[in-house]
Parts: C-alpha cells; sequence; structure tokens
C-alpha cells in the first residue's frame, strides 16, 4: 500500500533533537502550510499544522529552524500521546530548503 506525503512550508516552533537510547538522531518540529488549492473548480484556502520527525543522520537537520522554509517528504503514521490524544505525525526522509 501506497503512504507518502509531500508538504511544504514553515517550521512554525523550534525544532527538538534527540538521540534515541540505540544512538539514532531524532529531529521534531511542526510545519505550518498554508495555501490555495483547487477543488470542484473552486479555490480552496488550505491550512495544516503537522508534527514532523526526521530519523537517522542527516545534515541538513541541523540547518532547520525557527521560520526556515522547507519541503519535507515521507510517510504519516499515527502516534497515541500520553493523554490519549491520537495524532498523524509525518516522518520524513526528505528535506529542501525553499527559497524566499
Amino acid at each position: 500500500m501506497t503512504n507518502r506525503m509531500v508538504l511544504a512550508g514553515i517550521v512554525y516552533k523550534t525544532p527538538i533533537r534527540k538521540v534515541s537510547p540505540n544512538g539514532i538522531p531524532h529531529c521534531q518540529f511542526y510545519l505550518e502550510h498554508v495555501s490555495e488549492q483547487m477543488e470542484a473548480g473552486l479555490k480552496r484556502h488550505a491550512w495544516c499544522t503537522i508534527p514532523v520527525v526526521i530519523s537517522g543522520h542527516n545534515e541538513l537537520t541541523n540547518s532547520i529552524e525557527k521560520g526556515s522554509k522547507i519541503c519535507v517528504s515521507g510517510f504519516i503514521s499515527l502516534h497515541r500521546r500520553q493523554n490519549n490524544i491520537n495524532q498523524l505525525i509525518l516522518h520524513a526522509d526528505h528535506i529542501e530548503f525553499l527559497g524566499e
């Protein structure tokens, strides 16, 4: 089954960088997307904020900061938070910085 998402936007909060007990680095942040999309022949305002995690050694994650304009792609997965609320998370495996 296909599970692939591509989303461009602005890093909404300062990224959190952690290393797992297995030594795997993780970079976590929120990506805010705002655009106009066509639906049924009409323009529609599209907006979302989604948590993103990038795992593994990736040189580009060190350059990600609040306000960075980026495009990420990867798969989405459900994560149950401590308060038992489910949340979709984008697990990115590709990052591209976008110009102004």
